[in-house]
């Protein structure tokens, strides 16, 4: 497992680490991480797809906001992530262009867990550490 859970933190928030060789299974494990959270994701089908297009100054502001918009998609659109694929683009600024592959939540077919309320600033980072990436996040519940 790309990641692991702890609720160190406190009874209302579960933190998120999250490792990968890449940036982009980074942040598509940190998404997948977070709906796991969520739902038991062997139910989840890959029919559905998102487009999702960010930029941001820094890869910790960018790691925040590409939580922050996977959670808008749960509560917006319904929408789980089950997998997908990055492109990241460095300029002035990251550019980040994802096509995420998930279902619709449905609580006849879903083992629902818990719901992520929101990502907190508090512990978040994106580090490069020798050959691979690390994340950590903190979500509220």
């Amino acid at each position: 497992m790309p990641y692991k859970f702890t609720d160190v933190y406190t009874t209302a928030d579960v933190g998120m680490v999250v490792t990968g060789q890449t940036l982009n299974e980074l942040f598509i494990d940190a998404a997948r991480g977070m709906t796991e959270i969520i739902v038991d994701p062997d139910g989840l089908d890959d029919r559905r797809e998102v487009r999702i297009e960010l930029e941001a100054d820094n890869l910790d502001d960018l790691f925040f906001i590409w939580l922050s918009e996977i959670i808008y998609h749960k509560d917006a659109d319904s929408f789980l992530v089950k997998k997908g694929d990055i492109d990241f683009d460095f300029g002035d600024r990251i550019r980040l262009r994802a096509k995420l592959q998930g279902d619709t939540i449905d609580k006849s077919r879903h083992t629902l867990k818990t719901d992520v309320k929101a990502v907190t600033l508090y512990r978040l980072k994106v580090e490069q550490i020798n050959d691979h990436w690390q994340g950590e996040a903190v979500f509220d519940l």
